[in-house]
């Protein structure tokens, strides 16, 4: 399964490649940290801090719209913080492939000119699950994909570099939990969940 998982992800890089030599398509660079957490655990709160990079590519429909795909290495999951009143240990790590396919939405107003929003749905491959319930890392039985929705707003300093902030919730369950004293019972499936800080660089 993981060397399937390394071909696909080579082949979507080579697809990407070759986009790039297409009239009219453009290359963006993106790099940043997550901050998530895991809808289905008893735990509430972006606690657990990760990296995301990668890069995407677009193309110029007309002057209101942007449309393309990313690229993307995401780290989510989901951190309990311990207390002297509360000591248990409960931490879970995913890491993803994220294939976002989004729109970019523009012209939003004369006074918003260097704003855009970007909407996409992206299919997720996940390479590592694990989870730590204070007796060290083990491997945590979650789906091998994620189909999760994404929100961004993006914000334009100049022509090439950029700042986003996205929010990103899976549409699906990612798996069921496997002890309830660190799940709520009463939702069926775990959901990741996470606001990402990313700065982008347009290639020219």
């Amino acid at each position: 399964m993981a060397r399937l998982k390394i071909i696909f992800i080579l082949l979507i890089i080579l697809f990407f490649v070759n986009i790039t030599k297409a009239q009219n398509f453009n290359a963006q660079l993106l790099g940043g940290m997550n901050v998530a957490q895991v809808d289905g655990d008893s735990y509430g709160g972006y606690n657990q801090p990760g990296i995301v990079g990668g890069f995407s590519i677009y193309r110029n429909k007309n002057s209101k719209y942007n449309y393309g795909f990313e690229l993307l290495y995401s780290q989510k999951g989901s951190h309990k913080k311990t207390t002297p009143e509360d000591p248990l240990i409960f931490r879970l790590r995913y890491n993803y492939i994220c294939m976002p396919l989004f729109i970019d939405f523009k012209q939003l107003g004369v006074s918003l000119k260097k704003i855009t929003i970007r909407a996409a749905v992206s299919p997720n491959i996940k390479t590592t699950s694990k989870v730590d319930f204070g007796y060290g890392w083990a491997n945590n039985s979650v789906r091998p994909f994620e189909i999760s929705g994404l929100v961004s707003i993006n914000y334009k300093f100049n022509e090439q570099l950029g700042i986003m902030i996205r929010h990103e919730n899976s549409l699906v369950s990612i798996g069921k939990p496997a002890a309830t004293q660190f799940y709520k019972v009463s939702r069926h499936g775990l959901y990741n969940r996470l606001v990402s800080f990313v700065v982008s660089y347009d290639l020219k």
